[in-house]
């Protein structure tokens, strides 16, 4: 008597479904890094002259009630408001109060013990070009300084911080800033941004500042 075997075929199927019914479902993709905010960097970065003739303008524009009201005290008594017109403008032209130049801290990410910049860093390097080359900043130079914290031999923080920042500047010469614009400078562990905690993340930073 001759047996036929059952074919295998539906058993198979059966322990292919029961694996894929079993597997964890696929982690679900990464989000996007948050585009950088262009517009933020430009505020960061407007030189301090810029920022005084732009607040100057805002303290000079009135309403229209405003005007109806200096027109007619200017008819009443001209004499007075030709006195007194001269002393409000120069006080509203008074020079701003001298504080440190605009800077802006970038978190660029680099390789270990090496100036070349991750790709993750890429986006915000695009958003620092756009910036400089806007309206508000296209007349502007800039510094590029370089931050470490004090891990490390000081000489090796100094070089590196200086390697780091003429990378940067390299990079936002790539995409089309002006060479002239741009000034590359090593600072090592010398200004700590969290002296608190010298190892903190936020010592191992690019400052790009404002050069007036």
């Amino acid at each position: 008597m001759r047996v036929t075997a059952r074919p295998a075929l539906p058993l198979v199927l059966s322990l292919l479904l029961a694996c894929a019914q079993a597997a964890p479902p696929a982690p679900p993709a990464p989000a996007p890094p948050a585009e950088p905010d262009i517009q933020a960097m430009i505020e960061a970065l407007m030189p301090s002259a810029t920022r005084s003739m732009r607040n100057l303008v805002v303290r000079q524009k009135v309403d229209g009630a405003a005007a109806s009201e200096q027109a007619a005290a200017s008819a009443a008594a001209p004499a007075a408001a030709s006195t007194a017109a001269p002393t409000a403008v120069a006080a509203s032209a008074a020079p701003p109060p001298v504080g440190p130049p605009p800077s802006l801290a970038l978190a660029i990410q680099f390789e270990a013990n090496s100036s070349r910049v991750r790709p993750e860093s890429g986006p915000m390097l695009g958003s620092l070009v756009a910036a400089m080359q806007a309206p508000e900043l296209k007349a502007s130079r800039f510094l590029i300084e370089g931050h470490a914290d004090p891990r490390g031999a000081a000489a090796q923080n100094q070089r590196l911080s200086q390697e780091r920042a003429e990378e940067v500047r390299q990079y936002l010469v790539s995409l089309g800033v002006h060479p002239s614009r741009l000034r590359a400078v090593g600072r090592g562990a010398s200004q700590l941004a969290n002296a608190g905690d010298p190892t903190a993340a936020a010592n191992r930073r690019v400052r790009v500042v404002t050069v007036q």
